[in-house]
């Protein structure tokens, strides 16, 4: 059952008592509790929900595992590397065949094929 709070998102809509499904990664994480704007969907998170997902995060060893890159060159062409850490999560391998999608000027898209 959901219940209106007694404060107010910081978009000035009423917050309410939820559940929200918790993504990671990619990973689906469950319905955790939350709480939900009325007005903007803003979805909010406690401490205690926050310490155990990353509890979660860390024990699946999936913490950190954004990591900037440098784009180097080999020839005409440019190369990017794998880290190691993202190679092991992803499962990838020599000649993994990967699908490179630019989804616009600022972001690439890598789908793993085979």
């Amino acid at each position: 059952m959901e219940k209106i709070l007694s404060y107010n998102c910081r978009c000035g809509g009423r917050l309410k008592k939820s559940h929200c499904n918790v993504e990671f990664f990619g990973i689906d994480f469950g319905l955790r509790e939350c709480e939900i704007c009325t007005s903007c969907q803003s979805e909010y998170l406690d401490d205690k929900v926050m310490e155990e997902i990353e509890d979660e995060i860390k024990e699946r060893k999936l913490f950190a595992l954004e990591r900037k890159i440098t784009v180097t060159k080999s020839g005409n062409s440019l190369v990017i590397r794998i880290p190691p850490e993202i190679v092991e999560f992803n499962n990838l391998h020599y000649k993994t065949i990967l699908r490179f999608i630019p989804i616009t000027k600022k972001k690439i898209e890598l789908e793993i094929l085979a």
